[in-house]
This record gives C-alpha cells, sequence and structure tokens, in this order.
C-alpha cells in the first residue's frame, strides 16, 4: 500500500458497506498442478529458534530476506532466502536507548524501507536492521474516537502497519476483554486520526471462544483466529471460522463483504461444544471437537497471477480414533471472486507461508533445523 494521501479526506464522510455472494466459481478457467520439493537453510554454526515455528518472522517486500526473532534473547535471525543460508543474526538491546524488552511479543512485520516491528501487547518498537531503535507506538497514546459504542475499546492483539509504516490498523477489545468489540480501527500515526470501521464478525466469532476456569484461578480461554493485511489499497480482513473476507478500501472509506461457498469444505464453524469447562477433561474434549471442523488461512496474493490463495483444513475421514484432515486451496481474482477449489496432497500447512519467486513456502523443522517445503505451481488456462 502505497498513497494514503486520501485518508484525511475520507474521514470526513461516513463510510459506506456493502454485502456481496461470490458463490459462481470457473473452474474450467485454468488447470493447476504443482510440484513439492524441500530445502534446507545453512546455519552454519548457528542454532535457530524454531521453538515458536516461526510465528515470530517475516520475510522483505523483495521476498530475499527472512527474519525471525528469539523472544527469550532478543537475538533477531537474519535468512538469506536466495542462498538459502543464514546471512547474519543481530542482537537487540532489551534496556537502555535502544531497549526493546517486553514480557510478550505477538507477531513482527518487517516494513518495505527494511525496519522491523515487533508487536507487544501495548506497543510496537520499530527497530532498523543494525538493530538501533527507530520509533515506539504507544497504545495509550492514541485516542479511540467515538464509534457510538457505550463500552471503551482499545487497540487489540491483531494489529498490523501498512508496508510504509504510516497506517496501523487493528481488533478493538473492551477494558473487560468480555464483550466483543464491534468493529476495527485505522489509525493515521502521523496525524493522529483514526476511522473506526464497524462490523459484526468479532460478534459473531464470540461463539467460538472455549473458557477454562478451575476455581478461584484465573481463567484461561482460546477462541478463533482473525487476520488483519494491507494488500494495495485494502485492508483484507478474514477469520478462521468462516469463508469470507472483508475488504476495505482506505481512500475511499468503503467496506465490502465477501461470503463464498466451498464445495471441499464446510463454510464455517459450528460451536457444538461447550463455551466453559472446569477441567482438563472437559478442556481437551472441548478442543478436540473445535480443532477437528474447518479452519481458513489469511488471504495471500501471488503477484505473479494477480490472484489470491487461501489454503484450509477440514475433517476427511477418521481412522480408528484418529483424525485425518485434509488440506484444500482455494483460489480468488483480485476482486474476490472464487475461481476454483483443490485438494493439495503432500503439502500440509504449518504457519506463516509466504510466496517467493512464484513459489508457496512452508516452515518446517527438521531435526531441529530450519527448512521450507516449497510448493511450485503451475497454470494452464484454457
Amino acid at each position: 500500500m502505497k498513497n494514503y494521501s486520501c485518508l484525511v479526506l475520507a474521514l470526513a464522510f461516513a463510510s459506506c458497506s456493502s454485502e456481496k455472494k461470490s458463490d459462481s466459481r470457473e473452474d474450467a478457467a485454468f488447470d493447476f498442478s504443482y510440484a513439492v520439493d524441500t530445502v534446507m537453510i545453512d546455519a552454519g554454526d548457528h542454532f535457530f529458534f524454531l521453538n515458536w515455528g516461526l510465528s515470530l518472522s517475516d520475510v522483505s517486500e523483495d521476498r530475499k530476506l527472512l527474519y525471525n526473532l528469539n523472544p527469550e534473547t532478543y537475538l533477531l535471525e537474519i535468512v538469506d532466502l536466495d542462498n538459502l543460508k543464514l546471512k547474519k543474526t543481530v542482537q537487540l538491546e532489551k534496556e537502555g536507548p535502544d531497549g526493546i524488552g517486553l514480557p510478550y511479543y505477538g507477531k513482527i512485520q518487517v516494513l518495505e524501507n527494511g525496519n522491523i516491528a515487533l508487536f507487544g501487547q501495548y506497543k510496537i518498537h520499530i527497530v532498523s536492521e543494525q538493530g538501533k531503535l527507530v520509533n515506539t507506538i504507544e497504545f495509550d497514546q492514541i485516542k479511540i474516537q467515538n464509534n457510538d459504542q457505550k463500552e471503551e475499546e482499545k487497540i487489540g492483539w491483531t494489529s498490523v502497519l501498512s508496508d510504509d509504516g504510516k497506517l496501523l490498523a487493528s481488533t478493538l477489545v473492551n477494558f473487560d476483554y468480555k464483550t466483543p468489540a464491534a468493529g476495527i480501527v485505522v489509525i493515521d500515526l502521523a496525524s493522529g486520526l483514526n476511522k473506526y470501521v464497524s462490523m459484526d464478525l468479532f460478534e459473531e466469532l464470540k461463539q467460538f471462544e472455549i473458557m477454562h476456569q478451575e476455581g478461584n484461578a484465573p481463567g484461561i480461554s482460546i477462541g478463533e483466529y482473525s487476520y488483519l493485511s494491507f494488500i494495495d489499497h485494502n485492508l483484507v480482513i478474514s477469520s478462521s471460522a468462516y469463508n469470507e473476507v472483508y475488504t476495505y478500501d482506505v481512500n475511499m472509506d468503503s467496506l465490502d463483504h465477501f461470503s463464498f461457498s466451498a464445495s471441499l469444505t464446510a463454510n464455517e464453524k459450528k460451536a457444538n461444544y461447550s463455551n466453559e469447562v472446569h477441567s482438563n477433561k472437559e478442556w481437551a474434549d472441548a478442543e478436540k471437537a473445535k480443532n477437528e471442523q474447518v479452519s481458513f488461512d489469511e488471504f495471500l496474493k501471488l503477484p505473479e497471477q494477480n490472484i489470491f490463495w487461501r489454503l484450509s483444513t477440514d475433517k476427511d475421514r477418521m481412522i480408528a480414533d484418529s483424525v485425518v484432515f485434509k488440506q484444500v486451496v482455494t483460489f480468488f481474482d483480485a476482486d474476490f471472486k472464487m475461481l476454483k477449489e483443490q485438494e493439495l496432497e503432500e503439502f500440509y500447512n504449518f504457519r506463516k507461508p509466504f510466496f517467493k519467486d512464484g513459489m508457496l513456502y512452508n516452515f518446517i523443522n527438521i531435526n531441529d533445523e530450519m527448512g521450507f517445503v516449497r510448493l511450485k505451481s503451475i497454470f494452464d488456462k484454457e
């Protein structure tokens, strides 16, 4: 996303939204086949931090470098993806002028200028590749403008910066963490202006949460994922529970909602389990029932074909007491028209997949070494 000059003007107008169906498919428009291989990253004498499965990693805009953060030591590992080897490590400082020490980090994001944004619970630290602290975004310093909601809301866990770092988009959470928020906020970090975007998604996701409470001990909960990403001039919002996507055009201040009809997976999760549990056995049973259902990943854009991919999993069959899952890829055009579904074999999505040189890279841990399963796509248009 490159041009945000219209944001200030857009804030003066009431946002509009539209509901759209995308049931039509063009399965005969192209044939899709693929080849799979596995590559390993040469670490030299270094041992990569793989405990979190590269959940604290991101790739540069040109897809030449991968950055992986060790949150225990604040060591930043930088991988040369062209030559499949460790390029260097950078030791970030916990304290001092360049200190970035926080109790917890949820994600990192590489900006188009090469700086790395480190997302914590209450702030975002932005550092250079050399480890120098460039900026800190304090969430409690951002005032959320009147959103016609009676409950107070604040910036939530799910946040993303635009590629140039000028905009921050985030889900909102209530201060009591009990009432689901009614939308997202998009903030111009330079001016402080923000736009509240109402949507029902987060209230709908609330039904899938499982709360584990035993006695007077603090409860823990798990729920479904929501995804935010800036792609071109749109903020793309989706979830793991529903076969749908919201797209918010920042310049036009408009929200579109597309829903899809799948033939290879279910179209949504079902809350067919207990939302409140009071023992480890009840927790395991509810989590098993939730995890055996369909789960959708976030939308990824393949620039070479100007189409979106989305990976998903669903229960295929049972073998004795074990669930066999199927992996499905669904293709969408640039306007989110659903084009094709296809089941994948020998490719199992782990987390944080990304495209490079037309291939989909998926992390794999082989004997505590960093590797990637690569899916090379072949499109034959008729």
